[in-house]
């Protein structure tokens, strides 16, 4: 296992390598695509790219992000299901400060290849708990009420919202309910919420004559850069460039 703290740019790059990694920040933000699944990494979300998956990335704003490259190691059955594809998640404060643990420590685990190992080990098996949880317990539920969920976002768009506070709603694992989501919606969860505020920055810039600033705030925008990035992304100019 090797802990490294990295500035991503912020322009789009890629690669992929033959280790697994787990990518969190520390500091702002970043916007990634690994599989053909896009998602935010933050401080209180990341990602996990398999070996050999090509993964995008592209830093946003002042950003410091921990990257740890997890080796292919022989692992429990239930363990390997973890790399078998992309996943974001969600990091509670255990996981969190396992996670810092892990960085502070990096040093002590370059001298100690078997106490490094078996961190990995853990790391892995906290991070299999928190993604896959127990899907035998919801092997008969197939299907999400989509709509139900869509109404929930427009009433709480201002706010934070994560999977897995939704998962949390419908007593699934959020990599349970990222699944149940996708296979029901055609679009991953976060590419719907992102949609959403994109959608509501959109109508107000059209109808209102609020600031960008406040628009970005009551889209649910952490501010109005991340709000511009993205509204350019998706639509092709700027919220600026319609009034």
């Amino acid at each position: 296992m090797h802990v490294k703290s990295v500035v991503l740019a912020n322009e789009s790059d890629q690669h992929n390598h033959n280790h697994h990694q787990l990518i969190i920040a520390e500091k702002g933000h970043a916007l990634f695509e690994i599989g053909g699944k896009g998602g935010v990494v933050d401080n209180l979300h990341g990602c996990i790219a398999p070996a050999s998956e090509t993964h995008y990335f592209e830093g946003i704003g002042e950003n410091s992000h921990i990257v740890i490259d997890i080796p292919s190691l022989p692992l429990h059955s239930r363990l390997e299901t973890l790399f078998e594809q992309p996943h974001y998640f969600s990091a509670d404060d255990s996981l969190k400060m396992l996670i810092s643990y892990l960085t502070k420590e990096s040093n002590t685990f370059e001298l100690f290849p078997e106490a490094g190992q078996g961190c990995t080990l853990s790391l892995i098996a906290s991070l299999h708990s928190r993604i896959l949880g127990d899907t035998r317990q919801y092997k008969d539920r197939k299907k999400l009420d989509i709509d139900s969920i869509s109404r929930f976002i427009d009433k709480h768009i201002d706010q934070k919202l994560s999977i897995a506070q939704l998962a949390e709603m419908h007593h699934v694992s959020p990599g349970h309910f990222s699944e149940l989501f996708t296979n029901a919606a055609s679009i991953t969860p976060y590419q719907f919420i992102l949609r959403k505020r994109l959608e509501k920055a959109y109508n107000l810039i059209v109808t209102t004559n609020k600031p960008l600033s406040i628009v970005a705030d009551e889209a649910g925008f952490s501010n109005q850069s991340a709000m511009t990035h993205l509204f350019q992304r998706h639509y092709g100019h700027t919220p600026k460039s319609l009034r």
